[in-house]
């Protein structure tokens, strides 16, 4: 397991963040509460309310589920949790280079299961995204009382 607070200087792409916070971690249910103690760490900092404090977790703990559950069917694995502050929100970003993102058949919601829709109340902005390296994204953008808070 992993742990960094990385400044960014002048490196950093057009669409990178100027700080963050990153956690890679092994892809099992007991890491995904380090995952959300991390964000309610970043929530407090900003200030904002238990609501959001509160909602915000709930939303990252499915993204970081959905990975632990579904990335790595036969076991083993990692994914990452990237959080950064901008000018009034926070972004959350949960990677993994698992299976993706697949619809399950038995799921009575048309291949969703509760995470997918609670991410995307909760969340102000919420994109699923994979690259041709295998890399699944989950990012979810807050502001303070936006979304579902």
């Amino acid at each position: 397991m992993a742990a960094t607070l990385a400044p960014r200087g002048g490196e950093r792409g057009v669409n990178e963040p100027a700080a963050h916070v990153e956690l890679t971690l092994p892809a099992d249910a007991e890491s995904v509460v380090l995952a959300r103690q991390m964000v309610r760490g970043l929530v407090d900092f900003l200030g904002w309310g238990d609501e959001s404090r509160n909602d915000i977790s709930i939303a990252v703990t499915e993204a970081c589920t959905n990975a632990v559950l579904h990335a790595y069917p036969d076991g083993g694995g990692e994914y990452t949790v990237r959080a950064w502050v901008e000018p009034d929100r926070l972004v959350v970003a949960v990677c993994d280079e698992g299976r993706g993102i697949t619809p399950r058949v038995e799921s009575p919601a048309a291949g969703l299961g509760l995470g997918l829709p609670l991410m995307l109340a909760i969340g102000d902005e919420v994109s699923f995204s994979s690259d041709s390296e295998g890399v699944t994204q989950v990012r979810i953008t807050f502001t303070e009382g936006g979304g579902g808070g």
